[in-house]
């Protein structure tokens, strides 16, 4: 069972003089990973227009067929550590320790129809199309890490020391406020990644792209 964050019981969390002296400024990790691509030549068009679809690649959504593809799978994760103090009244002072949070690019995945064979000049100038998506995919990443790094630390140092029965729930609770917390940052980089990969899928692009090879 997940133990999610309730923002009127985090209020009411039990604390004290003694217990607020364990407090320290908790180490920030952020790690904004940037997957190498893996190349996939082996679907038709309507299969990449499937893997489109099944991933929610919006711009795609209302296209029979694609030529090519990138998927990059962006799921965060975040671990905290924490530290306790036994307590008289029988009970544990936690404090937040540490905390680990990554996101970005877990895998990306480019595809290319297998009708377009490798050395192919309509291969290569979709491939570098995508690749175009790729580097778009690593720049966001990048903008996002110290922005995250700025936000998660000051959602970090806000959380006091406090008394506890049970440790391990007291520490998944806090990892599922942070989480709660940074949801909004999340959305923006997501809806920031997505806009930068819409401006270059357009008609224009396209028709750029068309007019480089005659072997379509």
């Amino acid at each position: 069972m997940v133990s999610l964050w309730n923002p009127q019981r985090a209020l009411a969390q039990e604390t004290d003089g003694d217990c607020l002296d364990i407090w320290v400024k908790p180490e920030i990790q952020v790690e904004g990973l940037i997957a190498p691509p893996q190349f996939d030549n082996s679907k038709s068009s309507d299969q990449i227009a499937e893997v489109a679809r099944q991933s929610g690649y919006a711009r795609s959504l209302n296209q029979a067929s694609l030529l090519g593809l990138t998927y990059a799978f962006t799921g965060p994760n975040i671990a905290v550590e924490t530290k306790f103090r036994e307590a008289r009244n029988g009970k544990r002072c936690i404090r937040l320790e540490r905390v680990k949070f990554s996101f970005g690019a877990r895998s990306t995945d480019v595809y290319v129809a297998r009708k377009y064979r490798q050395g192919s000049c309509a291969y290569d100038a979709i491939l570098n199309h995508e690749m175009e998506h790729v580097r778009i995919n690593e720049r966001i990443v990048r903008e996002y890490v110290p922005k995250i790094e700025k936000e998660l630390a000051a959602r970090s140092a806000a959380i006091r020391p406090f008394y506890t029965s049970d440790v391990k729930r007291a520490g998944q609770s806090i990892g599922n406020r942070l989480r709660f917390e940074l949801d909004p940052l999340l959305d923006d980089f997501n809806a920031a990644r997505l806009a930068a990969n819409d401006a270059i899928d357009t008609t224009q692009s396209y028709t750029a792209t068309y007019a480089k090879c005659s072997d379509w």
